[in-house]
Formats: structure tokens, C-alpha cells, sequence
């Protein structure tokens, strides 16, 4: 598995969280405003705010849900890539990184003082480069 394959459950991931923090914005727009005492006259013309903001944010219901749809199968992907991990501190970066989507920064400080953020980046790095260079030999074998 390359990383850009196990990296999609924690962008997709991402994108869900941003998306849902979008929706909440649009749920906070569509609430009635206080109506403007200020003694100006209103501007002409029938626009129907409420209504576009509806659809916006039935749209992007629909996106999160289809987006949860998709982090589901690549989540179900990361974590049968990770049950083939033998090593258990690999296996545990791994699962801490890319289905728990923890940042590097917490998967070291989950792993002990004796790890940094740059040396659990580069195991699991190093562990993707080793497998991509064995995957095409097991193939031709």
C-alpha cells in the first residue's frame, strides 16, 4: 500500500470535518436575523435567502454523508493494511496515524518520551518504502 492509498481515511477525514464545520456555519446563517430598525427603506427585489441557504445545506448533507460513506471503506482499507504490520511499535503507528488520525506530534507522545514527531514520521515512511520495494519482486516471483 503506498502512502497516498493509507493517507485517504485521514484527508477524507479532514475534508469531513471542514465540511461540517461549513454546515454549521450555513445552519447559523439561516436563522432568522433581527429585523433592522435603522429607518432606511429596503431594498427592491424578491431574493429568497432562506430558501438558497436550504439547498445549500441539503447539498452539503448530502456531501458528508457520501464523503462518511467513502472514509468508511478506506478506513476498513487502513486497518486490514495495518493487521499485516508484524512489527508492534509499526503497527501501533500506524493504527494511532492513519485510523485514529492522530497528527505525528501525538502519535510520538503516545509512543513514549524516546520518540519524536519526525523519528514515528520516518519509521512508518520508511516501513511504506520497504513494502513498495518488495511488492513488485513478490509479484514476479
Amino acid at each position: 500500500m503506498t502512502l497516498q492509498e493509507i493517507s485517504r481515511y485521514f484527508h477524507l477525514n479532514e475534508t469531513i470535518e471542514k465540511n461540517r464545520e461549513a454546515l454549521k456555519f450555513l445552519r447559523q446563517r439561516a436563522e432568522p436575523a433581527a429585523p433592522s430598525l435603522n429607518g432606511m427603506p429596503h431594498a427592491s427585489g424578491v431574493k429568497d435567502s432562506t430558501g438558497r441557504l436550504a439547498v445549500e445545506i441539503a447539498d452539503m448533507d448530502a456531501r458528508i454523508t457520501y464523503l462518511e460513506e467513502q472514509a468508511e471503506q478506506e478506513r476498513d482499507k487502513a486497518i486490514a493494511f495495518c493487521d499485516t504490520i508484524q512489527d508492534a511499535r509499526l503497527y501501533l503507528i500506524f493504527r494511532l496515524r492513519f485510523v485514529r488520525c492522530l497528527t505525528w506530534t501525538e502519535v510520538a507522545d503516545l509512543m513514549g518520551d524516546y520518540y519524536t514527531d519526525a523519528g514515528v514520521c520516518k519509521m512508518a515512511y520508511n516501513y511504506l518504502a520497504k513494502t513498495e520495494k518488495e511488492k513488485p519482486t513478490a509479484q514476479s516471483a
